[in-house]
């Protein structure tokens, strides 16, 4: 094949193979019988860090099951059961304490629904001084939450969560079970 011909074919080529990549675009990410309900855990996940980076805590406890406990490896005052105990530890962590941004690298985030219940995993990265006024920005913290999600009437809430550092930062590897 001549080159001239060959540029005319690569168009045609190119085209051809967009076209057979294109219906997979047009798909939801997720699909299958548990769709809804990862949709809907994914908007938990969105309103924590909202609540975190906004310091909301009324917002972030609303988030939480009644029967809740939270497990930080290493503190000594662990696990924290039930919402007036987690909220009072929340209050005393860095994005209450501080105003952040908190980030998700969305790739790493792990869902498995199992009924009402789902394992649910996700590292949070929190910026310090993210505003446009202070130009010393930095990653203030690196932390995973991950457990069991509890879904209560319409709700996916957390449940039996453990949390804890994210450190180092890894594309591959997660800090829980």
């Amino acid at each position: 094949m001549e080159r001239r011909d060959f540029c005319k074919t690569l168009p045609g080529v190119a085209l051809g193979i967009g076209g057979l990549a294109l219906p997979t675009l047009l798909y939801p990410q997720v699909i299958g019988p548990d769709s809804k309900q990862v949709a809907e855990i994914y908007q938990l996940q969105a309103a924590f860090h909202l609540a975190k980076s906004t310091q909301n805590i009324d917002l972030l406890m609303s988030l939480w099951h009644p029967d809740a406990s939270l497990t930080i490896p290493g503190n000594p005052n662990s696990p924290f059961m039930g919402l007036d105990s987690i909220r009072a530890f929340l209050l005393t962590t860095g994005s209450f304490t501080h105003l952040r941004f908190s980030l998700v690298p969305s790739f790493k985030i792990q869902i498995d629904v199992h009924g009402d219940e789902a394992f649910f995993y996700e590292e949070c990265h929190d910026v310090q001084n993210f505003d446009q006024s202070n130009p010393v920005r930095f990653i203030a913290a690196d932390t995973y939450l991950a457990g069991t999600l509890r879904k209560s009437g319409e709700k996916w809430l957390f449940w039996n969560m453990f949390g804890g550092s994210a450190s180092p930062l890894s594309v591959d590897h997660y800090y829980f079970p």
